[in-house]
């Protein structure tokens, strides 16, 4: 009759950790390293979108000073904007009032010395983000 198995006791200097203690704790690494990584990630696609945000913004407001600053033209095509920054584009677009309670398209044949100028900003990059818009109204001035 053979008794319980007794496993030899580790003598001083062999201890250590087993392979299976080894391997969670390299899986817990990798799944951290994998979270910190997607953060970032993360955090340079918001970072970027937010400048391109921010970018065309300042477009649209320097476009904006640049149309009310011009003089008032009657029946006028377009009016000047600054030349954008590579990776934006600026579209304008005039409605002229109607002396009646709208805004058209088309200059009405005695121009009524009110225009809506709308402002378009699109960023043009590999990600572009919203369009940015801003209305700017026009009036002929009645000082001579």
């Amino acid at each position: 009759m053979t008794g319980p198995v007794r496993r030899p006791r580790r003598r001083r200097g062999e201890e250590g950790e087993t392979l299976v203690e080894v391997l969670v704790a390299v899986v817990l690494i990798g799944v951290a390293f994998v979270a910190i990584l997607g953060g970032m990630g993360t955090a340079i696609i918001s970072s970027a979108k937010q400048q391109q945000v921010t970018g065309a913004d300042a477009v649209i407001r320097s476009a904006a000073e640049k149309v009310v600053s011009a003089p008032y033209v009657s029946c006028a095509r377009g009016y000047e904007t600054p030349t954008p920054p590579t990776g934006y584009t600026v579209a304008v677009e005039i409605e002229y009032w109607d002396g009646v309670g709208a805004f058209g398209r088309s200059c009405p044949t005695a121009d009524t010395g009110v225009q809506k100028v709308t402002l378009t900003v699109r960023s043009t990059g590999p990600r572009p983000v919203r369009d940015a818009t801003l209305e700017v109204v026009k009036r002929e001035s009645m000082l001579s």
